[in-house]
């Protein structure tokens, strides 16, 4: 017991070596902790931020952002950041969503290949035969060629008639021979000749020799007249289309007959 009591006062002493090691670990301990702080640079570490937080965020880049690795830095207006938040925040599935740009993809990519590749030759054929309906139509331009062109061919040389400014006299073949009695007038115009005061009656008859109507009875002088029939009957309905006949009785000297056709052609 005795011996163990005297090591226990026994004073603990360290090597030379030992506390030479430990006093140079104290004071280069206290030569770090008492140099100026203003003499170090501190880094203040960044928060670091979310992929969602990021795409969320203003895609305008600010100069204390953390960019991520491999981001190309472009800018974009408000409008494109209003845009894509609005259409993150839209309720719909990314498969729904993945679906629909799939299918307008598509849509593009076909458009743009038939516009890229060569018609074929049917595709030619129907293309070049496929001529709008307006493009037969012809301009004012023309109508009015041709409206001189058909003057032009019809000039009778002399007569000064100057319907369309051109100084020709514009009429059908049908007129001009019936002017020289070539062609049968069937025109429901009638025209006769009275030499002296007597009694005229101008009556259309059918080809059943049936009375249709009666154009005029009554005394006229000595003159040329001219009349017209319109087409209707004694009771004032239109007559059937075909072949009638006009007679005009002047007095007890002669009788006058004419061919009509109704409708008249013009």
């Amino acid at each position: 017991m005795q011996t163990h009591l005297r090591l226990l006062r026994t004073p603990f002493v360290l090597p030379s070596l030992q506390r030479w090691t430990l006093r140079a670990f104290f004071g280069t301990a206290l030569l770090v902790f008492t140099t100026p702080v203003w003499s170090q640079s501190v880094v203040t570490p960044k928060k670091p931020i979310s992929p969602r937080d990021y795409i969320l965020g203003d895609t305008v880049k600010y100069s204390d952002r953390i960019n991520i690795p491999g981001e190309v830095t472009v800018q974009f207006t408000p409008e494109q950041d209003s845009a894509y938040r609005h259409d993150l925040q839209v309720d719909i599935t990314a498969t729904s969503r993945f679906a629909a740009a799939a299918r307008q993809l598509r849509a593009a990519l076909q458009y743009s290949d038939q516009n890229d590749r060569p018609l074929t030759l049917s595709e030619a054929i129907m293309q070049a035969v496929n001529i709008p309906a307006e493009m037969y139509m012809p301009t004012a331009m023309e109508v009015t060629q041709y409206q001189i062109g058909i003057a032009n061919s019809q000039y009778v040389p002399g007569v000064l008639l100057r319907p369309m400014g051109t100084g020709n006299l514009q009429a059908s073949f049908g007129a001009i021979g019936r002017f020289f009695g070539v062609v049968e007038d069937v025109s429901p115009e009638i025209t006769y000749d009275v030499d002296e005061t007597m009694e005229v009656t101008v009556v259309v008859y059918s080809t059943q020799a049936k009375i249709i109507r009666t154009l005029f009875s009554g005394i006229q002088g000595p003159g040329r007249y001219r009349m017209r029939w319109n087409g209707l009957d004694e009771r004032s309905l239109q007559v059937a289309n075909g072949d009638y006949v006009a007679e005009v009785r002047l007095g007890d000297v002669r009788i006058q007959r004419k061919r009509i056709v109704w409708p008249p052609e013009n």
